[in-house]
C-alpha cells in the first residue's frame, strides 16, 4: 500500500512559517537594538544596508 502523499500540507506547513518571518526578523532586530546594536552592524548581520535592516524593522507584527 503506498503511503498518502502529503506534499500539498507540507507545502501549505512550510509556507506559514514563511508568512510568519517577516514579523520574526523584525522582533530579532528589535532585540538586536535593545542590547545596543548599531543599525550597521544589524545591517550587515542580514546582508544589507542599515537603510534596509531599519525598514525590515518596520514590519507590523
Amino acid at each position: 500500500m503506498a503511503e498518502p502523499d502529503d506534499t500539498l500540507e507540507t507545502l501549505s506547513a512550510f509556507q506559514a512559517r514563511m508568512d510568519a518571518m517577516p514579523a520574526r526578523r523584525a522582533e530579532l532586530i528589535a532585540a538586536a537594538r535593545a542590547a545596543g546594536h548599531s543599525w550597521p552592524k544589524i545591517g550587515a548581520a542580514l546582508g544589507m544596508s542599515h537603510q534596509g535592516a531599519m525598514k525590515a524593522a518596520a514590519v507590523e507584527h
